[in-house]
């Protein structure tokens, strides 16, 4: 019966660092669930940035430009450490800005994240595809330029041209 014990023990000890071995620790998973809130925020910001711009034809000089009280929207910040994402506008012109955070894991190898080898396949409202492809970053800081095309997302017509001086 000894035997029988110490077997049901080791079988058990073993799924569990098998388990380990498999999906991660618990750390690890920890990490990587606040680094797709990462990606989900920064998409976040990145469509507000877009509808700042619809609506009044010019990119926020920050992120505090983003927050709306009747709305009761503002720009999310990272879920560990509360801190406001970087944002800067690149070209005012070209209508280009970057937006960046500082990210626990690397997912630039992940297969399920480049656009090639997705294998998760997202109905998008366009068609088949994966959000998450150009999202790809290492550990650490990750920088992340986007350009409006203003024939894709049109300005409000009702909205005058604001000269900014």
């Amino acid at each position: 019966m000894k035997l029988f014990s110490y077997i049901i023990i080791a079988v058990v000890a073993i799924a569990i660092i098998a388990g380990f071995f498999v999906l991660g620790t618990p750390q690890a998973e920890r990490m990587r669930k606040f680094d797709d809130i990462r990606v989900n925020n920064l998409q976040e910001i990145q469509w507000q940035v877009i509808g700042y711009w619809q609506t009044k034809k010019v990119l926020p000089d920050n992120l505090d430009l983003l927050i709306n009280e009747t709305q009761g929207t503002r720009p999310p910040v990272d879920p560990e450490t509360a801190v406001a994402y970087e944002y800067e506008i690149i070209t005012e012109k070209d209508l280009t800005f970057e937006l960046c955070a500082t990210f626990k894991t690397d997912n630039s190898t992940d297969q399920s994240s480049t656009k090639e080898g997705r294998t998760d396949v997202v109905y998008m409202p366009y068609g088949p595809g994966d959000a998450s492809w150009n999202w790809q970053h290492g550990l650490g800081r990750a920088c992340f330029e986007r350009t409006i095309d203003p024939d894709l997302y049109k300005p409000n017509p009702e909205v005058k041209e604001i000269i900014v001086q």
